[in-house]
């Protein structure tokens, strides 16, 4: 597909959330214009079924894999102090 045909944005945090039919994912930056999971501008939000949020899922425990058994296994990323707890990953 070319790339022109849609945007392309960076992302350094995922909301996720669900109702009954369907999974949310929130897209989201945190920079110095947003230094807090709350504050982060939701840059674009996807919507998936289910079924296709189950498949995503496991695509993406695959893709890891794949990643750290060629580049070296991926570090957990740096916890939050306790004042920006939040559930956003």
């Amino acid at each position: 597909m070319d790339k022109e045909m849609f945007p392309v944005v960076y992302c350094n945090l995922v909301k996720i959330t669900h109702a009954g039919i369907e999974f949310l994912y929130d897209f989201k930056r945190l920079g110095p214009e947003a230094t807090t999971p709350e504050d982060a501008p939701t840059l674009t939000r996807i919507i998936l079924h289910p079924a296709v949020a189950k498949s995503f899922a496991t695509a993406l425990v695959d893709n890891i894999k794949k990643y750290e058994e060629k580049f070296g296994e991926i570090p957990p990323p740096p916890q939050p102090s306790p004042e920006h707890d939040s559930k956003v990953h």
